[in-house]
């Protein structure tokens, strides 16, 4: 009698418990989800998610609105900090770049990729070298060669630390004795204007930075990827130019650490539809450069745990 009341107990508990998981998963979200942008509007970043974020809210693949709120400074920590320390319960999310990864790398930051839920992949930029119109660098030999023959005379501007930075850092790697003097100036939109205003001599960008600035006199030197991007079929590769230099700057989501595994799986269906939607895709080609890997769960951490370790020879003595 007493072992059938504590079963049918059990039971009852165990009923209880599934009905209260299923009722918080049927009920998430509650609230416009908040998606910190840790970069100002202007830059690769910034494209990438305003882009996103009108496809899901055209397509209605979330019940609450997401509310994107740039939240820039210290090659994207301060926003990222943000979201790593809000409540886990799927109301808060961040895009980040390769930036999270390279600043754990070379100890920059004191936090990673393990300290948030990683959600899904959203695309990945390769780097382009631009000058502006009107510097003596015409060409990415030019530059180089002024690099090493008058070490850290010609001004870098970009984030300390972020994917720009690293960009610079690989060219500096393929010309031994080749060395830039790095400034800290922001990100993409930036270093634009740190050219522009003759602030900085060459800056690092994506590809569908360069299509936003080009008109404006942002000159792009070579693309730091294994091909021609179809967006720019007329620059030429660093490869091509024998240097070997290929960079490319990834795009993810992410949640804070311990926010439940049911709302991740309600942000990750709908941004996954959102991505293998073939007007999305067309778009970000032409607009971004941008190409499309699309990870999730372990495969996501997987990759991201190989990219840390990849970068971090390559960060060592990363400093302006």
């Amino acid at each position: 009698m007493i072992a059938r009341k504590l079963a049918s107990l059990a039971l009852g508990a165990l009923c209880v418990a599934a009905w209260t998981g299923h009722a918080t998963a049927q009920s998430y979200p509650t609230k416009p989800i908040r998606w910190i942008i840790p970069y100002n509007p202007g830059g690769g970043t910034d494209s990438s998610a305003r882009i996103l974020q009108i496809a899901i809210e055209r397509a209605k693949l979330l019940p609450q609105p997401l509310a994107a709120v740039n939240v820039g400074g210290a090659g994207g920590s301060i926003g990222a900090r943000q979201v790593k320390d809000a409540p886990p319960d799927g109301h808060t999310i961040l895009i980040h770049q390769s930036a999270l990864l390279i600043q754990d790398a070379a100890g920059i930051s004191d936090f990673g990729f393990r300290d948030f839920e990683p959600i899904i992949s959203i695309n990945a930029q390769c780097m382009v070298a631009g000058v502006f119109e009107g510097s003596p660098y015409t060409t990415m030999k030019a530059l180089m060669d002024e690099a090493k023959a008058k070490p850290r005379t010609i001004v870098w501007g970009g984030n300390i630390g972020s994917a720009n930075h690293m960009a610079i850092a690989v060219m500096e790697k393929s010309s031994p004795g080749a060395e830039f003097k790095k400034v800290q100036i922001g990100g993409a939109a930036e270093s634009y204007a740190g050219l522009k205003g003759k602030i900085i001599n060459v800056g690092n960008f994506g590809v569908g930075e360069i299509l936003a600035f080009q008109s404006g006199g942002l000159r792009p030197l070579a693309v730091l990827s294994d091909q021609r991007d179809t967006t720019i079929p007329d620059v030429p590769t660093a490869k091509e130019l024998g240097y070997d230099a290929v960079f490319c700057n990834e795009h993810n989501l992410y949640a804070p650490k311990n926010t439940p595994r049911e709302r991740v799986a309600v942000l990750e269906d709908a941004f996954r539809k959102a991505l293998e939607s073939e007007s999305l895709q067309k778009e970000y080609r032409e607009k971004l450069g941008v190409t499309m890997t699309i990870r999730t769960g372990q495969a996501l951490k997987d990759h991201l745990a190989a990219e840390l370790e990849r970068f971090r020879p390559m960060t060592v003595g990363m400093k302006p």
